[in-house]
């Protein structure tokens, strides 16, 4: 008896080119960003682009541990001065003094951007207060960093104006750099220049910050924290790319054990790998065709195409006859096999209409992977098999026999089940549903939390609460801006709700910048007031003449643009705050504290018209809980499309109905044990209960098989044991999992096949 190899030997070409082309031309992704909904109103997509695209991607915080304040903070010092001459980084910043760069365009247009510029601070008084302040800062014992400019700034403009744009001025400094305020970390905050979503891009620059750190260290005992978007995602990639091939590999020896034990027939493992091969590889080729990516959740999702497609060749084998050639045994199953691809197929039509570029990903990948597991196993297995072919006597047959002549067991479980899974939904207080999307994340709780920690010492601003501005371009954009200042300065109530830095702190619009060039004094003016304000200080007469010409000057200057003002160093805090969108600008501006959300929200609805107020962790669970909506309906309207095809594919509505009400009597099963064991619903649950809902009318169409010869209920009593086993087996590894998506996906598919299989076999007429 000989492997047919000529057909073999093609397929195997075939898997092995694609194979290379998979490795070689598939970009896979990490991020959770893809499952987030891609939004409608306006607001919305500006929200999640800012999730996913957003300059807060690209910062990373650093904490220096171990040692006392004074070695941290030199280890700051040096740290700081390497990393600033790195290509990889856009910005670094400890809190010292340094950080305080002077800008040749900002200098020149301090008088016009600097806050506090009005007719009233070039008076002899002020002018005076300005001149003995200077006087002090320069008998101070360390000297200042703006000496250099007090012949032409002697108001001090230029370094009140950096002052008031450290937006970190909160943050806690000690030795000269930042520390947490129980002194035991030093503190930098670096931005890169790579997206936080260029994830080889981010270890790359986490593997520099390590190395840099470590050649200064010099083994003194110093440790250096990393945490942000980019140290998540290239963590998150590194777990979901071990975990996917740790449970690849245990599922695939389980199966493999499983096989074996039920036929004891070697070839039979190369042939069921055949069609699982396919599916993988085709959807992997599909989706990167589609989309231009594949995400890590989507391949992951891959493992339980184990549990399925694996169905389609262990329904031949099963079924396999001494007498008939394997051709006809494939035949003879295959109207109720095509029947349960179609069907289960329609589950995943569904995920190709929702608004999560991940789902759809996701369901176009099982969709094709599904179609090409059962087209190989239709048109290709029986080719592969020897001819003539004898196959080996099924394993665990008297123990089926005995099952199929007691069926009471399995109809009292599913009785009990049912009956406390009802209950337990009626009566319990728990939500059923969770539509918080952090609950999807990969990452460990400890992570996280570190994260947090991080974030508290750096700011006191909730990145989940923002106002958003929008605006026609980003003149308009300053101008609102500066009109919310003014009315948050007007309206003490409002002020103590909002406390918040807003673009036009740092740029003024070009009308309020003219208003300001009015406000400056003549030459004649000022110098008059400046020789007055001099009088009994020690500065000689004309030392202030770059001063005076400096204001002329300014007089005369054309306002400084926000294209211009992105050349300087103005720039990484403009940009994290206003956006360029598709068909207006935008500025989103984060709420530094926030104790009630709905009295915000109110304030902002009632006295700010152009401002609107968005809670992120809200905004994105409300679309969350709107997909789900939209989902379950979807998933209705399929239910309803798949009763029409049994309908037409069994010549009946009652056997129609009769095909899928145990499956609902499972699907109501399953429910209500993962709410006994504390799990509240998300997308992933639903979507494995679409799985669950596929699997199990695979397995009532088989059940209810009425075509069967003498003699075929045990042997398809064998291969959906074999099926469910196997498809149990596997999900259950997957359960394991400490991604929250693949835990979920794992849990409602195991559970959901054991009531399948018992709602199935209870409620059929195999024996009957």
């Amino acid at each position: 008896m000989t492997i047919r190899i000529d057909t073999l030997l093609a397929w195997l070409a075939a898997l092995a080119l694609c194979s290379w082309w998979v490795f070689s031309q598939v970009s896979l992704r990490t991020d959770m960003s893809l499952f987030l909904p891609e939004g409608t109103a306006a607001d919305q997509r500006i929200l999640l682009n800012e999730i996913n695209q957003g300059p807060a991607n690209r910062l990373l915080l650093l904490a220096i541990t171990q040692g006392d304040a004074a070695s941290r903070a030199s280890l700051s010092q040096q740290l700081t001065a390497r990393l600033r001459n790195s290509p990889l980084l856009s910005r670094v910043e400890n809190g010292a003094p340094g950080a305080l760069q002077i800008d040749p365009l900002l200098f020149k247009y301090r008088y016009l951007i600097s806050p506090g510029i009005e007719a009233s601070a070039f008076s002899v008084e002020s002018l005076n207060r300005a001149l003995m302040q200077r006087l002090e800062e320069l008998k101070a014992p360390f000297p200042s960093p703006f000496k250099g400019l007090l012949a032409a700034d002697p108001m001090g403009s230029y370094q009140t104006m950096l002052r008031s744009w450290l937006a970190e001025q909160s943050i806690h400094r000690e030795q000269g750099v930042w520390q947490s305020k129980q002194g035991e970390m030093a503190l930098l905050l670096v931005q890169t220049r790579a997206g936080g979503l260029e994830l080889d891009e981010q270890q790359a620059v986490l593997a520099y910050l390590q190395d840099e750190f470590a050649r200064l260290d010099n083994d003194a005992g110093h440790q250096l924290i990393i945490s942000g978007p980019g140290v998540f995602g290239v963590q998150s990639r590194a777990v979901i790319h071990y975990e996917t091939q740790t449970l690849s590999m245990v599922a695939s020896a389980l199966i493999a054990l499983l096989l074996f034990s039920a036929y004891r027939f070697l070839p039979y493992l190369l042939f069921a790998a055949l069609p699982l091969l396919s599916a993988l590889l085709v959807g992997a080729i599909v989706c990167q065709l589609v989309f231009g990516e594949l995400h890590g959740i989507t391949l992951a999702f891959g493992i339980t195409l184990l549990g399925v497609t694996l169905d389609y060749p262990i329904h031949l084998f099963s079924h396999l006859r001494h007498s008939e050639p394997v051709n006809s045994t494939m035949l003879s199953i295959w109207r109720t096999l095509r029947l349960g691809v179609i069907t289960t197929c329609i589950a995943y039509l569904v995920l190709l209409t929702t608004d999560f570029i991940g789902l759809r990903q996701l369901g176009l990948f099982t969709l094709t992977g599904l179609l090409t597991a059962a087209l190989t196993s239709r048109l290709l297995l029986p080719r592969v098999f020897p001819q003539p072919f004898s196959p080996p006597q099924p394993r665990g047959m008297t123990l089926l026999s005995v099952m199929l002549k007691r069926k009471i067991w399995p109809s009292l479980v599913m009785l009990a089940l049912a009956v406390i899974s009802l209950t337990t939904l009626l009566l319990s207080s728990k939500p059923l549903w969770q539509d918080d999307i952090a609950t999807f994340s990969p990452l460990p709780k400890a992570l996280l939390e570190q994260d947090r920690q991080l974030r508290q010492h750096f700011s006191t601003s909730d990145p989940s609460h923002l106002l958003l501005i929008q605006g026609e371009d980003p003149q308009q954009l300053l101008q609102r801006s500066e009109a919310l200042r003014q009315h948050l300065q007007q309206d003490p109530a409002g002020a103590s709700l909002i406390d918040i830095s807003l673009p036009s702190d740092y740029l003024p619009s070009v009308q309020q910048q003219r208003v300001r060039q009015q406000s400056l004094p003549d030459r004649h003016g000022l110098s008059d007031n400046l020789q007055q304000a001099m009088q009994g200080l020690p500065f000689r007469k004309a030392a202030f003449d770059p001063f005076i010409t400096e204001i002329e000057q300014s007089r005369n200057l054309p306002p400084l643009s926000y294209a211009e003002a992105m050349s300087s160093e103005l720039k990484t805090r403009l940009e994290s705050m206003i956006r360029e969108g598709q068909s207006a600008w935008f500025a989103l501006i984060p709420l530094q504290t926030v104790a009630d959300p709905e009295q915000i929200k109110t304030y902002v609805e009632a006295n700010l018209p152009e401002v609107s107020y968005l809670n992120l962790k809200q905004e994105v669970s409300g679309l969350v809980g709107d997909f789900r909506q939209q989902t379950l309906q979807r998933v209705a309207l399929g239910c309803g499309l798949m009763l029409i095809l049994l309908w037409i594919g069994l010549g009946s509505l009652k056997r129609a109905l009769t095909t899928l009400i145990p499956i609902a009597l499972a699907i109501l099963a399953s429910v209500g044990v993962l709410h006994l064991l504390g799990e509240a619903l998300n997308l992933f649950h639903l979507i494995s209960l679409m799985l669950v809902l596929g699997i199990g009318l695979d397995y009532s169409l088989f059940f209810g098989r009425r075509e069967q010869q003498q003699g075929d209920a045990l042997l398809t009593l064998h291969a959906l044991s074999v099926c469910a086993l196997s498809t149990a087996g596997v999900f259950a590894i997957l359960a394991s999992s400490s991604i929250p998506v693949l835990h979920a996906i794992g849990l409602t598919v195991a559970i959901g096949v054991v009531m399948s299989y018992l709602a199935t076999y209870a409620l059929s007429r195999i024996n009957s």
